[in-house]
């Protein structure tokens, strides 16, 4: 039997951890090899770039994580409304120069646009109201998927949302089985796409969800 997931804040002495978390949970993930077909080569710098962008969102975004046995298994960025995206300079402070010495600058330049225009349907969206957050990222551990992980996770950030006024939660998914996993606990689609690159395509969905009110 599992032992209990502890959900809580990101404490600053995981954020390298975590973005490990994040660089293996995405070397299958058609999002991120689009763009790095060549995980052997783009391991190590895929790691710094998780691992950079976390260190810069550190007390502007709101980052959880999902602990169990004293173990990190999985962890998420919400961006409350208000959020501002940080500056390049903020970036480069944090190191994500060092990206591009692991890295092909092309395949990292095309990533961030790309990324870039994906996620415009959320920002958007959470722009039309004063209570709608924004679910950046979520990653767990390859080591754990697949034994309930996400979707308690995910129950979690829902009540931590409506616990600070939240009454929307926006993500986006380009993933089908991803898409099924949301649909399934009630999120819809407000956006679909294609992403285009290299003679490949992926889809590309937006989605959201109300988050209804706890019962007195």
């Amino acid at each position: 039997m599992a032992s209990k997931l502890e959900f809580g804040l990101q404490t600053r002495e995981e954020l390298d951890e975590a973005g490990l978390i994040m660089a293996r949970a995405y070397e299958d993930y058609d999002y991120v090899t689009l763009y790095f077909p060549d995980m052997e080569k783009s391991r190590k710098g895929l790691q710094i770039f998780m691992q950079c962008v976390l260190k810069t969102c550190y007390g502007k975004a709101d980052l959880l994580a999902a602990h169990r046995d004293g173990k990190l298994v999985a962890r998420a960025t919400l961006e409350a409304p208000g959020f501002k995206k940080p500056s390049a300079f903020q970036y480069i402070i944090h190191g994500f120069w060092r990206v591009y010495l692991n890295t092909k600058w092309s395949e990292i330049n095309g990533f961030l646009a790309m990324d870039e225009n994906a996620s415009k349907p959320c920002h958007d969206f959470q722009k039309s109201g004063p209570d709608i957050w924004y679910l950046s990222m979520l990653e767990v551990d390859p080591s754990a998927q697949g034994q309930g992980v996400g979707s308690q996770f995910l129950t979690y950030m829902e009540e931590y949302v409506r616990e600070r006024g939240g009454k929307q939660l926006a993500l986006f998914t380009n993933s089908r089985e991803n898409l099924a996993f949301y649909s399934k606990r009630g999120y819809e689609v407000f956006h679909e796409c294609e992403i285009e690159h290299d003679g490949k395509k992926i889809g590309s969905w937006s989605m959201k969800k109300f988050l209804n009110l706890r019962p007195l």
